[in-house]
C-alpha cells in the first residue's frame, strides 16, 4: 500500500456473472398398455365427451409447444445479477471509527492507549525500536525501548498485546512478559482488529479474517486487493484489476462497486466515502455517497498522491500535497474547492489519530525525518524523538 504515490493502471475487469437457466417443461410418456386401457374405459363409460376430451388435449398441447418456442436457449439466457439488497441501512460511523480507519490508511506507527504512547522511535545510534512513553499531563515521559530492530506499521492493541507488521511481518509484543514473538507466517501487506479478530491481506494480496494468536484463517475476498478495511456493513477495498476501482463487499454477500476509476486511500467521514481518483486530467479528490452511491469529482485542488483525513482543532481536514507544488501542504475543508497552507518547513505524515490528539512524523524537504510532533486538541504542538523532549 504506496503511501504518496500510488501509479496504477486503467480501467476494471468486469466480472463474469453465472447464468441463469430457465427450466424447461417435462414431457409425460405412458406406455402403449396404459394408454389403451385409459382409451377403453373413456370409450366405454364417456363416448359422448370423447371429442371434447380430445379437443381439450390438442389446444394444451399446442399451447406447451408455443411456450417451448418463446424459451431462449441455454446459451442465450440472461445473466444472474449479483445479489444486492434493495435498501442498503447504513450504520451509525463515529468520529472515533474515522480516526481509526485514517491511521489504518497511514499505516499508524504510533499508538495511544490512556496514558501510554506505544510507536516507531530511534535508539541513541538512530537504529528503529519499538519504543513506549508515559503522557503525564499531555507530555510524553519515561521513554523505554521495548524490542530493538523493529518498524511497527499497523499498530493495534488487545488487551495486554501489542500487535503490528515489522517488515511485513506480523508480529506480537507482548506488555507483561515483554516478549516479542512471530504471529503467523507472513508476508502480510495490512493488519486490522475488528470485533476480536485479525484482519489482514495476505502473502498474495487477498483479504483474510483469523483468530488473535493467528489460527482459523478464513479467506473473505479471494482476489488481489487493497487499503481493504472491515466497517459495521461490510469490507471496503480497492481492486487490483486494470481500474483499481473502489469496491463493496457486504457481509451478507453482495457486492458493490463504488467507483468506476483508479481510485486510492478511502476515508469515510459518516456517510461519505473521501478518496483520491487518478484519471486522465491527474489526480484528484472525490466523494461517493454510500446511501444512493453518487459519485462526485472534484475539479480542484489537483493533488499529488493521497489525501490525509486528520483533525485540527475539533475539525476535520484534508491535508494533501498539491499537485504543482511537490511538498508545500495544504489543508481543506471537506466539502470546499480551496485549501490553506499548512506552513510547514518541510512536510509532515500522520502516524496516529484520534477525535483528541495525534503524531506526526516531520520530515525535511528532502526526506530525512527531523522528529515526531505530538498536537492536542487545542492545536499545541510537542516535538519529541528517542526520548528527548524538543519542545
Amino acid at each position: 500500500m504506496h503511501r504518496l504515490y500510488a501509479e496504477r493502471g486503467l480501467p476494471p475487469p468486469l466480472c463474469a456473472l453465472p447464468l441463469q437457466f430457465f427450466p424447461l417443461p417435462h414431457d409425460f410418456i405412458y406406455s402403449q398398455r396404459a394408454k389403451r386401457t385409459r382409451f377403453a374405459l373413456i370409450l366405454s363409460t364417456m363416448k359422448k365427451r370423447l371429442l371434447i376430451f380430445t379437443i381439450c388435449i390438442l389446444l394444451l398441447l399446442l399451447a406447451g409447444c408455443a411456450q417451448d418456442a418463446q424459451l431462449p436457449p441455454a446459451s442465450e439466457a440472461p445473466a444472474a445479477k449479483t445479489a444486492e439488497p434493495s435498501v442498503l441501512r447504513l450504520q451509525p460511523f463515529s468520529d472515533a471509527d474515522t480516526a481509526a480507519m485514517s491511521r489504518f490508511m497511514c499505516r499508524n506507527r504510533w499508538l495511544i492507549d490512556g496514558k501510554s504512547m506505544y510507536g516507531l522511535d530511534y535508539d541513541e545510534g538512530h537504529r528503529p525500536v519499538l519504543a513506549s512513553y508515559t503522557l503525564k499531563n499531555g507530555r510524553p515521559s519515561k521513554f523505554q525501548i521495548l524490542s530493538d530492530n523493529c518498524v511497527p506499521e499497523y499498530l493495534a492493541i488487545e488487551g495486554e498485546r501489542l500487535y503490528f507488521l515489522h517488515e511485513g511481518q506480523p508480529q506480537v509484543y507482548d506488555l507483561k512478559s515483554r516478549a516479542r514473538q512471530a504471529l503467523a507466517e507472513g508476508p502480510w501487506y495490512s493488519l486490522q482488529i475488528y470485533e476480536g479478530a485479525l484482519y489482514y491481506t495476505d502473502a498474495e494480496h487477498r483479504y483474510c479474517r483469523a483468530a488473535l494468536d493467528g489460527s482459523c484463517e478464513e479467506l473473505l475476498i479471494d482476489a488481489p486487493c487493497d487499503y481493504a478495511w472491515s466497517m459495521p456493513e461490510g469490507i471496503v477495498y480497492q481492486s487490483e484489476g486494470e481500474a483499481f476501482c473502489l469496491c463493496w463487499q457486504l457481509w451478507d454477500g453482495a457486492q458493490r462497486q463504488l467507483t468506476a476509476a483508479a481510485s486510492y486511500a478511502p476515508l469515510r467521514l459518516g456517510a461519505t466515502l473521501w478518496y483520491s481518483q487518478h484519471d486522465r486530467e491527474g489526480q484528484v479528490l472525490a466523494t461517493v455517497d454510500l446511501n444512493d452511491g453518487t459519485v462526485r469529482r472534484y475539479d480542484a485542488p489537483a493533488i499529488s498522491g493521497e489525501a490525509e483525513l486528520i483533525v485540527q482543532s475539533g475539525q476535520w481536514l484534508l491535508r494533501y500535497f498539491p499537485a504543482e507544488r511537490s511538498w508545500a501542504q495544504r489543508l481543506l475543508v471537506p466539502g470546499e474547492s480551496e485549501g490553506v497552507d499548512c506552513g510547514y518547513s518541510g512536510y509532515r505524515l500522520c502516524d496516529y489519530l484520534d477525535e483528541a490528539q495525534r503524531i506526526d512524523a516531520a520530515y525535511e524537504a528532502d526526506g530525512r525525518l527531523r522528529c515526531f510532533v505530538l498536537v492536542n486538541a487545542a492545536g499545541e504542538e510537542l516535538r519529541f524523538i528517542g526520548g528527548q523532549i524538543l519542545g
